[in-house]
């Protein structure tokens, strides 16, 4: 391949992988996807195949609904400040860290309290409601970053989206199927407790 040639095909390799994966997986798997998608390129060949893209889609989207919580988790997780269980915290650590964290979170509110604010105003949707929206977003807005913080030590994850323990779960020791959970390590305390 020419050198121009690689260099537009790994761009656009990146930028499929990043379309199709989660934060986490391109930081623990990123580099190896990377690595077979450029040995599968041919020479000169400046973009992945039809099939190379969609096969990455599939996996990405299958992985992203695999560690997706259920819809009863997934409710409570974002019309409330709860805790996800175990198994789901790095999907949260993604979604929290990621683009638009407040806008999802006040956009499910508004489309759950809607009804419920058309009924107590009996009357239909207005620009007094719009800039009501609006009101509340920006008295909201100051405070993503502290609810940031928040909703992220809550799911045991330092301000930066480390976790409090030292492996994350691809991580298998003893080659077994095994995840790192507090109660494995009972001496390991979250920093300030």
């Amino acid at each position: 391949m020419t050198p121009d040639a690689t260099a537009d095909y790994e761009r656009r390799c990146r930028l499929l992988i990043r379309l199709a994966y989660p934060p986490r997986f391109r930081e623990f798997r990123g580099a190896e996807l990377m690595g077979t998608l450029m040995d599968l390129a041919g020479p000169d060949q400046s973009s992945p195949t039809l099939r190379e893209c969609l096969d990455v889609i599939r996996g990405g989207l299958m992985l992203r609904l695999r560690e997706h919580p259920p819809l009863w988790h997934w409710l409570l997780y974002r019309l409330t400040p709860v805790r996800l269980p175990w198994k789901y915290r790095w999907w949260a650590r993604d979604d929290i860290q990621g683009r638009f964290f407040l806008e999802r979170r006040l956009a499910l509110a508004l489309l759950l309290d809607l009804p419920i604010l058309l009924v107590i105003t009996q009357s239909p949707p207005s620009y007094a409601h719009m800039v009501g929206a609006l009101f509340v977003y920006l008295i909201v807005l100051p405070s993503k970053g502290s609810m940031r913080r928040t909703m992220l030590a809550k799911h045991e994850f330092h301000p930066d989206g480390t976790s409090y323990f030292p492996r994350p779960p691809e991580f298998h020791p003893e080659s077994e199927a095994y995840e790192l959970r507090p109660d494995h390590l009972r001496r390991t305390r979250r920093p300030g407790h």
